[in-house]
């Protein structure tokens, strides 16, 4: 294994034949027109297949993936599978299987711009002190456009535009690489595998199956600043997400909002963060309550939060209460 100075050295020549890239997809039962444009952006790219590998993690799917999508098109490319569910394990897999010193993570339907691998290595070569890269910019391809009311919480689905590049060394400001097209080096891709296999309440992270939790891609962004270095996210870099219609609805967006909400404490807590209880929705009788027991002041924070929901939609109130419920579910995982 090289060490991270090699590796500087190594993305630093301006011409190299050696493979310098591993694409890893992360992918359980995929929608196959999905995974379909995925390859097709990938074979599409500038950069010239000898520099870079392409590794298809199967993760546990019914059907496996190796039937439906050959990868003889590309010469280094090949399947492998993780049989043990979640998209932790299915990236711990492909670092494990991976054999170069900077590893590109693409999901099952994300369409990467045609430059996109070079990119990331011009990226690399000229911030060697960067330990995690990431789109600047992640677009949406809906299949069904979300209703206008829906559209405030559809960021959710991993979608971002940012007007300039930033990065830095601190995990808990908003320059956080997400894992659509996030970019790992060697040494925080080992040192994160060590990690999330060393700690089983770190694997509950992320997807696994239909659950919808999050924040494993995060980790590596806090693994790479305690090791020193930063992460960044650039906006030379573009990512199309296909977005279904299934993905659109009120169901399914509130029950990710339920999700992120439990992984996001939960990240919080395995970092020595305290999580508190959330405040309880206002209501009527709280207001009356207090007011008859003439606790005056307790009654007109209770009547003022009382007024203020009412003017919000159902809409917003839904989505409080989901982010309210995932909360409550992680005290419930750690026993509070």
């Amino acid at each position: 294994m090289l060490h991270l100075a090699t590796f500087r050295e190594v993305l630093l020549r301006p011409e190299s034949s050696m493979i310098e890239l591993s694409v890893v997809i992360c992918t359980h039962g995929p929608r196959q027109d999905h995974l379909e444009r995925t390859l097709a952006s990938l074979k599409a790219q500038t950069l010239p297949q000898e520099q870079w590998e392409l590794l298809v993690v199967d993760n546990a799917s019914s059907t496996p993936v190796a039937e439906k999508h050959g990868l003889s098109w590309h010469r280094h490319g090949r399947h492998v599978v993780e049989p043990k569910l979640g998209l932790t394990m299915a990236r711990i897999r492909g670092i494990a299987e991976s054999t170069t010193e900077l590893i590109l993570f693409v999901d099952d339907d994300n369409v990467l711009a045609t430059d996109y691998l070079a990119t990331v290595i011009q990226i690399m070569r000229r911030e060697p002190q960067l330990g995690v890269i990431g789109a600047g910019r992640l677009e949406p391809e809906f299949e069904e456009d979300p209703g206008p009311e829906l559209m405030p919480y559809t960021p959710m689905l991993a979608l971002r535009t940012v007007s300039t590049s930033n990065w830095s060394n601190d995990p808990q400001d908003k320059h956080i690489p997400w894992g659509a097209g996030m970019a790992v080096t060697r040494t925080v891709a080992d040192r994160y595998r060590r990690i999330i296999l060393d700690d089983p309440m770190k694997q509950r992270l992320d997807r696994a199956g239909n659950t919808l939790n999050s924040c494993g891609d995060d980790e590596f962004s806090w693994v790479a600043c305690e090791m020193g270095l930063g992460k960044g996210v650039f906006t030379e870099l573009q990512v199309t997400h296909l977005i279904g219609r299934a993905r659109v609805q009120r169901e399914y967006l509130l029950r990710l909002a339920e999700g992120h909400a439990f992984s996001r404490v939960f990240l919080m807590h395995l970092h020595g963060g305290k999580v508190q209880r959330a405040q309880d929705p206002p209501t009527l009788s709280k207001f009356i309550g207090r007011l008859v027991r003439l606790r005056l002041s307790e009654a007109f924070y209770e009547g003022e939060r009382w007024s203020k929901d009412r003017s919000r939609t159902d809409v917003e109130r839904a989505f409080d209460t989901a982010r309210r419920d995932g909360i409550e579910r992680f005290l419930r995982t750690i026993g509070n």
